[in-house]
């Protein structure tokens, strides 16, 4: 829905690490692009990595900003070998919910009258 997509975007453009989780391969691609697009005039500038393979799964771990797609089975193994850190931001396309430390929730915050006007748009 378009709050969650105005979640996603500030969270974006606040820099954190940001774990998008799909089935699907190709509805993490779509969702990871559309989401570097809404930040237009600027440019991810960080880890992106639309569809993370098991290989990769220590990047995880990484203490930078990141943009990552993982789709079920690879998080399955993330998750059985605790490797994704309280910090990142899930958000699970298929159930449209976003999961993160409510500290991260609270310095995301936009002003009302700027959210409403998004909302709108």
């Amino acid at each position: 829905d378009v709050s969650s997509v105005i979640v996603l975007w500030a969270l974006l453009l606040a820099e954190q690490k940001v774990l998008l989780q799909a089935r699907q391969t190709h509805v993490l691609t779509m969702a990871a692009e559309s989401l570097c697009a809404l930040l237009f005039p600027f440019s991810w500038q960080h880890v992106y990595i639309p569809i993370l393979p098991a290989s990769l799964l220590d990047i995880l771990q990484a203490p930078v900003p990141f943009l990552i797609g993982i789709d079920e089975e690879v998080l399955g193994m993330a998750e059985q070998g605790g490797l994704v850190p309280d910090d990142v931001v899930q958000v699970d396309l298929d159930a449209s919910s976003i999961v993160c430390d409510p500290d991260v929730a609270r310095a995301i915050r936009l002003p009302q009258k700027q959210y409403h006007k998004l909302y709108k748009a």
